[in-house]
């Protein structure tokens, strides 16, 4: 297909031969509509049951269920009968007065740490990649060798041993820490040629938040006393259906912002070599397309991975009620293998255990082909499950198993780096408050060194959630691009060259067949070599 012009709004869009395919028809429909009925239903719920409340429940005084005399005996009552009642001198007033104009201008000032996460990324993917395994191996480091100068010998072990293995196995993958750094540096070229997606994914955030209001209000409802009072029957599966309601507009929100990523980032993609405006009225086009003939097929994998969660967490919650000690040593094996942070319970049962394992493993392959239909459907406007079919099949000829085992080092990078600034803005905030306040009057600030604690903390959240959302945001530009490249592959094609040299450096499996020119074969089509790696 050659080049093709497409009238709309009076201006001439140039749609390059690729893959991306602007006019679609609507696809799974009937699952947009199962999540409007299931959406109202749960807001109907709530609507009922706040109507037709027990009016008694009014002569229940508030004061009566907040006073800690007469709670049950825990809590408040409890604390009080062990004497451990007393909470840290913390003065929430007084912290509001001194430090509220420095916890906005420590929040303000995270976006310009923010905008330098990106550019960094951008610019100076290898060394922000080196700085944070540094960090990683630093910092345990450190710790073990002010225990050690402390005297705390044994104690020191722990932190020395793990960054000695921390420092052994960046040194064995320093080939994939490498290339991660240059897909890091890929993403964030894709994401500075269409900034506007940064805009577009604050804003999806915001919606989401504010759809699932409904459902949380729904949910909601007044402290009682629990030997008291009781609901109807209805209550409990309405809460239910409540509570899966609102995760699945959670994640059909994420599913709509990775969407969105990867539709705009696609038509930058594909755009013509040279084209002006290659990426004016991208993301609109993306976002009616999401909320248009897509939104059932986004519907439709959001519920997947909505089950897929319910079902991993009901495997969590069966594995942690059975206890055995063999399966505490198994835990931490299959956690480590599946990539999941969690404390192991000190005993679970064998074959609760198993079954949650198998439930994880089935778990993290469902979402990661979940992930990469929905970028495949942002592309082609495919139904869900044949976007499945055919991203899984694309990928499987495109070095999907050697990607896979090389991506997961990109968002260790990102979430290291993204806590490492965070860490450093929270320090750097507080230490400068207490610097500032350390010298004040007992009767203006009792407890400076409390107040400049806080603050850190705070401003420190705030910078490792905006971070963490930016790193998001790289990651999906990148999980694009990689299927952009992998079609660009199969039509023997390249669209941008820098971009399919990132990619080309992949470690491939099997024997490297090279023609007497040099170049390697490939479908066809021959490629300048890179550098052999032997497998």
């Amino acid at each position: 297909m050659g080049l093709e012009e497409l009238q709309r709004e009076g201006e001439t869009l140039v749609a390059s031969a690729g893959p991306y395919q602007f006019t679609r028809s609507r696809k799974d429909a009937g699952w947009g509509v199962a999540f409007g009925l299931a959406y109202a239903a749960v807001v109907v719920a709530g609507i009922y049951g706040y109507v037709n409340r027990n009016p008694d429940f009014a002569l229940i005084n508030q004061d009566y269920l907040s006073d800690p005399e007469n709670c049950p005996l825990h809590g408040g009552r409890r604390l009080r009968e062990a004497g451990q009642g007393d909470l840290p001198a913390f003065d929430a007033g007084e912290f509001m007065s001194q430090a509220a104009g420095w916890l906005g201008a420590g929040v303000a000032l995270s976006l310009l740490l923010g905008a330098a996460f990106l550019r960094l990324f951008q610019h100076l993917p290898e060394t922000m990649t080196r700085a944070t395994v540094l960090i990683q191996v630093a910092a345990p480091l450190a710790v073990g060798a002010g225990m050690l100068g402390s005297g705390q010998g044994r104690a020191s072990l722990l932190p020395l041993g793990l960054a000695a293995l921390s420092g052994l196995a960046f040194y064995l993958w320093r080939a994939e820490i490498g290339l991660a750094s240059r897909l890091l540096g890929v993403s964030a070229h894709g994401l500075a040629a269409n900034p506007h997606l940064i805009t577009t994914s604050v804003l999806l955030g915001v919606a989401s938040v504010a759809a699932a209001t409904p459902l949380a209000a729904a949910l909601a409802g007044d402290p009682v006393l629990c030997c008291a009072w009781g609901v109807d029957p209805w209550v409990k599966p309405a809460a239910a259906l409540g509570a899966l309601a609102m995760l699945w507009t959670l994640l059909l929100a994420n599913q709509v912002r990775v969407y969105v990523i990867s539709g705009t980032v696609a038509q930058w993609y594909f755009a013509p070599p040279g084209a002006l405006h290659a990426t004016r009225g991208t993301t609109r086009r993306a976002l009616g397309h999401a909320f248009g003939p897509s939104f059932g097929s986004l519907a439709l994998s959001s519920l997947v991975l909505t089950i897929t969660e319910a079902l991993r967490n009901s495997a969590e919650r069966n594995a942690q009620e059975n206890q055995d000690v063999l399966s505490w040593v198994m835990s931490c094996i299959a956690q480590c293998l599946a990539g999941i942070v969690e404390n192991a319970q000190e005993n679970q049962d064998v074959l609760s255990w198993v079954m949650s394992c198998i439930a994880q493993c089935l778990a993290g392959i469902v979402e990661y082909l979940t992930k990469f239909a929905t970028v495949f459907m942002a592309i082609t406007g495919d139904a869900f499950f044949a976007a499945g079919r055919r991203v899984t099949d694309l990928l499987a000829r495109n070095l999907l198993d050697a990607f896979a085992s090389t991506i997961w080092f990109t968002p260790m990078v990102i979430q290291l780096a993204a806590f490492s600034m965070a860490v450093g803005w929270g320090f750097a905030s507080g230490g400068v408050y207490y610097l500032a306040h350390r010298g004040a009057a007992a009767g203006v600030e009792a407890s400076p060194g409390l107040n400049a604690a806080v603050l850190g903390g705070m401003v420190g959240l705030a910078s490792l959630f905006l971070l963490n959302f930016l790193g998001g945001v790289l990651l999906a530009v990148l999980d694009a691009a990689f299927v952009c490249w992998a079609l660009d592959r199969d039509a023997q094609s390249v669209s941008h060259p820098e971009i399919a040299q990132a990619f080309d450096a992949v470690p491939r499996k099997g024997a490297v067949v090279e023609q007497p020119g040099g170049g390697l074969a490939y479908g066809g089509l021959a490629h300048e070599a890179p550098a052999q790696q032997r497998v």
